[in-house]
């Protein structure tokens, strides 16, 4: 598998998949909260990230057991997916999962990123040993659901009620893909 790849979105603007590095970690946090306006609730916000944490993050990360990938377009991130060992590695019985989270920029949704990068967090997971990826998905992010569904994502259950965010609960779809 190439570490770097390059393709053409819908769009036809050409798209850089690749690891993300230190200096990526405003633009990450950029797009975790992109998707605040819209009421989709990315999680991460909740974690107080700022730029400096995030780079020592990226600094410090395991790169043979997870994944921290990176869109970009024009010499911008658009996007970013992380695919962390289940459990941070620390249980055997589920240290064969990669936990999944995809989030891209509002302007760059709809033009085949969100797949390529599953497809990519796939190939890498096949070749790191990985047997299955995992994925939480709001039941409000539609988006979400559908692009992880027809990426070959199948729904394995429903937590209701699960977060309340402003004045609502939240109920979360588990998500789940099977590495042949």
């Amino acid at each position: 598998m190439q570490e770097v790849q390059k393709f053409p979105a819908d769009n036809g603007e050409e798209v850089t998949l690749r690891g993300a590095m230190p200096e990526d970690a405003g633009a990450i946090l950029k797009t975790l909260k992109s998707t605040s306006p819209e009421r989709s609730y990315v999680l991460m916000e909740q974690y107080g990230k700022n730029a400096e944490s995030e780079k020592d993050y990226i600094r410090g990360m395991d790169r043979e057991e997870n994944l921290l990938l990176v869109a970009e377009m024009n010499g911008t991130v658009v996007g970013s997916l992380g695919a962390l060992q289940a459990d941070e590695g620390q249980n055997p019985q589920t240290g064969h999962i990669l936990r999944v989270g995809l989030h891209l920029a509002e302007a760059f949704r709809g033009i085949g990123i969100g797949s390529h990068m599953l497809e990519y967090a796939a190939e890498w997971a096949r070749e790191h040993g990985f047997k299955k990826l995992e994925a939480s998905i709001f039941t409000t992010n539609k988006r979400s659901l559908h692009l992880f569904s027809r990426a070959g994502f199948q729904e394995e259950g429903t937590r209701r009620k699960r977060f309340w965010v402003g004045n609502d609960y939240i109920d979360e779809v588990l998500m789940g893909k099977i590495l042949e």
